[in-house]
């Protein structure tokens, strides 16, 4: 599953516990943004969901335990056309990579909020001689924040600029459901290219978000 918004993006693999039977070859939907949201809210996060899907509608269901009648339905018709080939944007090699403690950094780049400017910018700077990395920020109406948190750098040093935002709303994604010193892994391309969120020892995940560029 993937999403996009053209700031950043946010792709997802579940792998089934059963094959499947029933499909011979590879399908590609897209679902609208607020079906999605009503299938969070709704099914539970344990429950599981049969999928029915023609080339305009979707269906999902759970079953009632006593009885094969289903429980809940929900419909939803699909964007016509085809995604874009997000894969090709997603970095298949990076000049600088560091992991970090999930928690720490979340907390780090909301104090570092506090003090960006109108556009959100908290900058990033990775020492890999110091094995650490430097979060800071300034307004001038309020002032400036810098910081530091060690994390285990790989490749050369690296400083860029994001969106607080949505650096935080991947972290979050990230961090939900893991235990609490669970590590996270930016990956970089220098200061004008996009970034990449993952969870350490998890490669059903990845949030790619782009810098802001000067």
């Amino acid at each position: 599953m993937a999403a996009t918004d053209s700031f950043r993006l946010g792709e997802k693999k579940i792998y089934l516990e059963t094959p499947l039977s029933s499909i011979s070859k590879d399908y590609s939907l897209i679902l609208p943004q607020r079906a999605a949201k009503e299938i969070v809210s709704i099914f539970g996060e344990k429950e599981d969901l049969t999928i029915y899907f023609s080339p305009n509608q979707i269906l999902f269901e759970t079953a009632l335990s006593e009885t094969n009648h289903p429980q809940i339905q929900v419909v939803s018709r699909l964007i016509e056309g085809e995604y874009p080939n997000y894969q090709e944007i997603i970095p298949k090699k990076f000049e600088t990579k560091i992991s970090l403690q999930a928690n720490e950094l979340i907390n780090q780049i909301k104090l570092a909020s506090l003090f960006s400017g109108k556009v959100n910018e908290i900058k990033l700077k990775i020492d890999p001689k110091k094995n650490q990395l430097n979060l800071s920020s300034q307004n001038p109406e309020v002032g400036e924040h810098e910081s530091f948190l060690p994390g285990k750098t790989e490749g050369k040093a690296c400083e860029v600029s994001f969106n607080h935002r949505f650096l935080l709303e991947g972290l979050l994604n990230i961090a939900a459901g893991r235990e609490k010193g669970s590590e996270v892994i930016l990956e970089l391309n220098g200061s004008d290219k996009p970034g990449v969120l993952r969870p350490k020892n998890d490669e059903t995940y990845l949030y790619l978000v782009m810098p802001i560029r000067a």
